[in-house]
């Protein structure tokens, strides 16, 4: 039984707006520091239990090429595949079933998302190492479940039910992203697990849910292989187009009763908004987040990027919890309990003829 990874790295990352843009979004950055972007990351992570040879990228037209530049010396091309269309997760992973049915109609897969943190590689290969041999040998669909360190509404989370063998729990219920008073509540009683997004499967198991749970993306599966093996362009984007738009956890997660969960336990961070630097990068003295070319005076709890290329200083004097995001073209600033919100400075953008700033 051969083992996959399906890394999922069409997203655009609108609310790390402006460093994150249309032809090069947060996977393609390196915000982790190092020198490497998120998706190498993600693939360095993978390719711990899964051979090179066996991730593939799924990722939108317009970064297909940039990608196949990117990871040249580690990825074959042929396994960084462009989506038809935008279709949400749901849409990438029944693609990428499609494809790795191809191949192997026996294979295991990990889908993982291109633009997380990940706080220990080690950790997260022991972690991958375990579902993986679960998801082999139980007809269930494995998720890591986050154990929360504070009442965060920009998460979804899991409801933990049955213990089942070696550390790994059914899952009672999926809930969406909550309200303040909701995720104190969940992380108070105990028994909620943040939702990663990532999942471990064998593709007959995912095969027979989507069909049964979402069955306008399971029956997709067959056209979309054969229209792929018969490199067939036309159909595929015909069959892929008339797919929902809607994620996995909602076609699929949130219905099947075929799903176990894992407690993870290395550091993770879905690196979804502006706040995510204040829990990665050491803040000073006054909890202020300072990066690039910045001068703050008299401030608190600032987060100031300096991403200009040009000779430019970024200065502050006497703010409080705002963001400040500099590039060669764009100068960001919100409040930081608004970070959530800077995609709708996108959408403006789009729907207003201002794209040359996407």
């Amino acid at each position: 039984m051969s083992r996959y990874a399906i890394i999922m790295a069409g997203g655009s990352g609108e609310r790390f707006f402006p460093l994150s843009r249309r032809h090069r979004p947060k996977q393609l950055l390196p915000l982790l520091g190092e020198g490497k972007t998120l998706l190498e990351h993600a693939v360095e992570r993978c390719c711990m239990v899964v051979p090179a040879s066996n991730v593939m990228i799924i990722t939108s037209t317009h970064l297909q090429e940039p990608i196949c530049e990117l990871l040249r010396t580690i990825i074959p091309p042929t396994n960084i595949i462009a989506e038809p269309a935008k279709r949400n997760t749901a849409g990438c992973l029944t693609l990428g079933a499609a494809v790795i049915g191809m191949r192997d109609p026996s294979a295991t897969i990990a889908a993982v998302p291109a633009d997380h943190y990940v706080g220990d590689n080690a950790a997260f290969g022991a972690a991958l190492e375990r579902a993986f041999a679960y998801a082999e040998t139980h007809d269930a669909i494995v998720t890591f479940g986050i154990p929360p360190t504070r009442p965060e509404t920009g998460y979804g989370y899991i409801e933990i039910g049955t213990a089942e063998a070696d550390g790994f729990y059914r899952v009672a219920s999926f809930r969406e992203k909550p309200d303040r008073v909701a995720a104190e509540q969940y992380v108070a009683g105990g028994n909620f697990l943040w939702n990663s997004g990532m999942f471990i499967y064998r593709l007959d198991v995912f095969e027979q849910e989507l069909c049964i749970h979402a069955p306008s993306y399971g029956n997709a599966i067959a056209p979309l292989r054969n229209a792929f093996a018969r490199n067939d362009v036309e159909e595929l984007s015909a069959v892929f187009g008339q797919l929902p738009n809607i994620s996995i956890d909602y076609a699929l997660m949130e219905r099947t009763s075929a799903i176990a969960v894992l407690k993870a336990e290395f550091p993770w961070d879905d690196l979804g908004s502006w706040d995510a630097l204040r829990r990665l990068v050491t803040t000073d003295s006054e909890g202020n987040v300072c990066l690039g070319r910045t001068l703050l005076l008299d401030s608190r709890n600032a987060t100031c990027a300096n991403y200009a290329t040009k000779p430019v200083l970024l200065c502050a004097l006497g703010i409080e919890n705002i963001v400040a995001v500099v590039t060669d073209d764009v100068v960001l600033l919100c409040r930081e309990d608004n970070v959530q919100q800077v995609r709708r400075i996108v959408e403006y953008l789009a729907s207003h003829g201002m794209e040359q700033w996407l």
